[in-house]
């Protein structure tokens, strides 16, 4: 049996379509696969793995909720599960206040456990009082998991780690059976994901644009998503004199939008201070077979790096590299040189489910003797 462990899920986001893809395809393989979350925000697409018939383990948030305390009612729910030759996967870096029991309580049960960050560990140094208790639970990790190749030598850098890491991208379900047609003018920018400033840096964004607009009168900047940091964006705009030209969407449904919101865009950007791995969003992109302007962190250059057709790279919080990055985009738009099949070529050459899955394979097979 594989245990798909994440001890915190939200509405919607990388995790949560990651772990919903994962237990999706290890049920059709016919591998025992039960998932095991603590909820934060109700999330619907575990309502979707429960009526596939995947066993799931929810712990939903009350009122008052202390998050910890859930936390060991859940292990000790999962110790009572395990049995030996079991494995457990977290899909999300665990919690440094509870992985080391977390950790012992799988190898009591003589089962095997697995975890994979979502952040590079540079964002995720181990911090007192906890900092050693996690090393020590990295280090006797059974399989320990980058999702990207660029962020893999960072578990010695940051943990002391001196095990072997793995390298397993995320992966999602097959969105789009084709290249969704670009829209006619005037360009349409998108950006998918939490209006969140500390990471994904809009309000440089939005200045960009600002610079953009002066060239570029006719461009719009679209921005799908919520999060607490609309207010402040949205009033940006105002004082920036650009807010005919951002508009704001609000909350999107991850599981019916997203065809229209590519439908409606010509490419994408990002211009976040970091990232996990390869992000979910970008996947889809390139499934879609839409170009993007992104920052060079986290997972992102594994997907884009010397592959100038499907995304260009830019140093995060330069401004002139972004404003540039944004004019080069538009401008081969206006020339026909973007190519939406190379784009979504690329998204088969070791990002689809399959690919994925053949390292799942080997690395599990690895470490199970």
């Amino acid at each position: 049996m594989i245990f798909l462990f994440s001890d915190v899920l939200f509405r919607a986001g990388g995790i949560e379509t990651y772990l919903h893809a994962l237990a999706l395809h290890l049920h059709s393989r016919n591998i025992p696969v039960r998932v095991v979350v603590a909820e934060l925000e109700h999330c619907p697409l575990v309502d979707e793995l429960v009526d596939k018939g995947i066993g799931v383990y929810r712990q939903m948030r009350l009122p008052g909720d202390r998050i910890l305390l859930r936390q060991h009612i859940m292990l000790t729910w999962l110790g009572t599960q395990l049995k030996p030759g079991d494995w457990v996967f977290c899909v999300r870096q665990p919690m440094p206040e509870l992985y080391l029991r977390t950790v012992r309580l799988v190898h009591s049960r003589r089962a095997k456990i697995a975890a994979s960050w979502m952040f590079a560990p540079e964002f995720l140094p181990p911090i007192p009082p906890y900092g050693q208790k996690f090393c020590q639970a990295v280090a006797n990790t059974d399989a320990v998991i980058s999702v990207s190749h660029c962020t893999a030598d960072q578990f010695q850098q940051v943990y002391g780690y001196k095990g072997k890491v793995q390298v397993l991208h995320y992966h999602n379900l097959l969105l789009f059976s084709e290249p969704v047609p670009l829209p006619p003018p005037p360009w349409k920018i998108g950006f998918m994901g939490r209006l969140n400033i500390k990471q994904k840096n809009l309000d440089m964004l939005l200045e960009v644009m600002a610079t953009v607009l002066q060239t570029q009168p006719e461009v719009e900047l679209h921005l799908y998503g919520g999060g607490q940091d609309q207010p402040r964006l949205e009033l940006l705009a105002r004082n920036l004199n650009i807010q005919d030209r951002i508009i704001f969407h609000g909350s999107y449904d991850h599981r019916q939008d997203l065809p229209q919101i590519m439908a409606n865009c010509h490419f994408f950007v990002y211009a976040s201070w970091f990232e996990g791995g390869p992000c979910f969003t970008l996947l889809e992109l390139m499934q879609a077979g839409r170009f993007c302007v992104a920052s060079m962190v986290g997972g992102i250059p594994d997907l884009y790096e010397g592959y100038p057709e499907v995304g260009l790279l830019v140093t995060p919080g330069d401004r002139s590299e972004l404003t540039q990055g944004i004019l080069t985009a538009l401008a081969d738009l206006a020339k026909g040189e973007i190519n939406a099949q190379k784009i979504r070529d690329r998204y088969f050459d070791g990002f689809d489910t399959e690919s994925v899955d053949r390292v799942w394979n080997s690395i599990f097979a690895d470490t199970s003797a």
